[in-house]
């Protein structure tokens, strides 16, 4: 059984004040707002903290590989973008 999860506190002497957390309503926030606040928590996250599967490495090192082995194959970003949003819909 897990056990509880324990709210940060704040301990000055022999006295413990605990911190409490503000409820957020996500659902009353605006579209944009909710995608601006996914966007501040993922930025906040450090790259050891998000730690990639051995089937991500895995794809990685290959799709590393593909690149060294084939340079001349690969697109940039901006050509990339430009044959996705620059064809006919």
């Amino acid at each position: 059984m897990l056990g509880k999860a324990r709210l940060p506190s704040l301990e000055i002497g022999d006295m413990i004040f605990p911190m409490t957390i503000p409820k957020l309503n996500v659902e009353a926030l605006t579209p944009d707002e909710r995608l601006s606040l996914i966007e501040r928590l993922w930025n906040s996250l450090e790259e050891a903290e998000v730690p990639l599967t051995s089937a991500q490495q895995a794809d990685l090192a290959q799709r590393i590989a593909d690149i060294d082995k084939h340079p001349h194959d690969q697109l940039s970003w901006e050509e990339a973008q430009r044959q996705i949003w620059g064809r006919p819909r």
